[in-house]
């Protein structure tokens, strides 16, 4: 699942991040560049993170890129092996199937509190254009830009919603290699047909109608766990190989 020339523009990129990070404290620079990496497209599922690279990019000793990843591996982000060392997370099928199941809940509830809420002026002009962002991806939906702008959609509905405690049972970074592993395997159809559920889903927001924005939504991510539950095995990782030591 590597890009091919992405080496040096990776490190490259973790060692801009580190940089702009200097005033933290030495695990968070490094937690902070593999994210960052992971959110640009440079750091895929799957793809190995080598601590003498971590070290040379961040200039920072082992102690706390050991200390980073044992963070980021609690955290559901990263897989550390004994045998074949640290890896960015890759999932499951099982796993994929429990995240989703788990999602259709939580996005539902999010879209159905953030309707109230917009229904009332919070926020509606910058979902509005959150919107727009997403739909100019309609043609080119496997870009990481395209993530991002979904990203940032959900984010909106996220605030608009206002609870405190929703926002912190969002694993936003897992979704996100969710979206990383899968999504150039995804068709056209399905693609196009995600494109028409988030039209029904925001008009069911700006209407108002929260029971509606809620059933959209929650039906979208149910959708999308068939849609991938169909993919061939080679799509998963396989789970004899997911043994953490964190």
């Amino acid at each position: 699942m590597h890009r091919n020339g992405s080496q040096v523009t990776e490190n490259r990129s973790i060692e801009d991040a580190g940089d702009r990070r200097r005033a933290k404290s030495s695990p968070d620079v490094v937690v902070d560049a593999i994210l960052s990496g992971i959110r640009s497209g440079w750091l895929v599922p799957g793809q190995r993170l080598v601590e003498a690279d971590l070290t040379h990019s961040l200039n920072v000793s082992r102690g706390p890129v050991r200390e980073a990843l044992k963070r980021l591996a609690a955290e559901g982000v990263i897989t550390l092996n004994q045998n074949r060392g640290a890896y960015v997370r890759a999932l499951t099928r099982k796993e994929v199937i429990d995240m989703l199941t788990v999602l259709e809940v939580i996005t539902g509830l999010t879209a159905k509190l953030a309707t109230y809420a917009i229904r009332h002026g919070t926020c509606r002009e910058e979902f509005e254009r959150a919107h727009e962002a997403l739909m100019a991806f309609r043609d080119q939906g496997d870009s990481v830009d395209f993530m991002e702008a979904r990203r940032r959609y959900y984010d909106v509905l996220l605030r608009a919603g206002g609870n405190e405690e929703l926002k912190r049972a969002m694993p936003l970074m897992q979704i996100h290699l969710l979206r990383l592993q899968f999504q150039q395997r995804v068709s056209s159809e399905d693609r196009a047909r995600q494109f028409r559920e988030y039209e029904r889903i925001t008009a069911a927001i700006l209407s108002g109608d929260a029971t509606r924005a809620e059933r959209m939504t929650k039906l979208h991510i149910r959708r999308t766990r068939m849609t991938l539950s169909r993919l061939p095995e080679t799509a998963f990782l396989r789970g004899d190989r997911e043994r953490s030591v964190a």
